[in-house]
């Protein structure tokens, strides 16, 4: 089964090129025809094409398939996700959310604006993580430097690539 959300799309922009719906795109079509011109369209296009058909197939493996298509592919999550309440902040506990404020921000667990974040309510604290991940005004305002604005656009939960 494809890893995709399945409780909603917010924060996901899967590339439409990757969605079953693209195949029924050709019902009706001249197939003969648009085979031609998807071969005019040169050897790297139809390279991309393929791979990108294959990667919406692709089902799982065992670790070593798994770290060398990692390697080939270079994945880059967070050009299709970003973080938010309603797809992952709500979904962890309340201590992994503040770690993950201290971690992006480079806070110390004494830091006042740490400890201000740790005594929010959970759903306030999902709040404010999907602020600092989605909204540059609220990195701005807390004088997020070059660093952490490229680990907050880079941040992932363990284990995800």
């Amino acid at each position: 089964m494809p890893n995709w959300p399945t409780t909603g799309t917010e924060g996901y922009a899967l590339d439409p090129r990757l969605s079953e719906s693209a195949a029924r795109d050709m019902q009706g079509k001249d197939l003969a025809k648009s085979f031609r011109a998807f071969r005019q369209k040169g050897g790297g296009h139809i390279r991309g094409e393929l791979t990108r058909f294959l990667a919406a197939q692709y089902q799982g493996g065992d670790a070593k398939l798994a770290a060398l298509i990692e390697k080939e592919v270079q994945p880059r999550t967070r050009e299709i996700w970003t973080p938010n309440a309603a797809n992952f902040l709500s979904r962890v506990s309340g201590p992994y959310l503040s770690q993950i404020w201290r971690e992006l921000l480079d806070l110390a667990e004494d830091a006042p604006s740490a400890t201000a974040f740790d005594k929010l309510k959970k759903s306030e604290k999902a709040a404010q993580l999907e602020s600092l991940f989605s909204d540059a005004t609220t990195r701005e305002a807390l004088g997020v430097t070059e660093e952490q604005a490229s680990r907050i656009a880079n941040w992932l939960p363990e284990g995800m690539s």
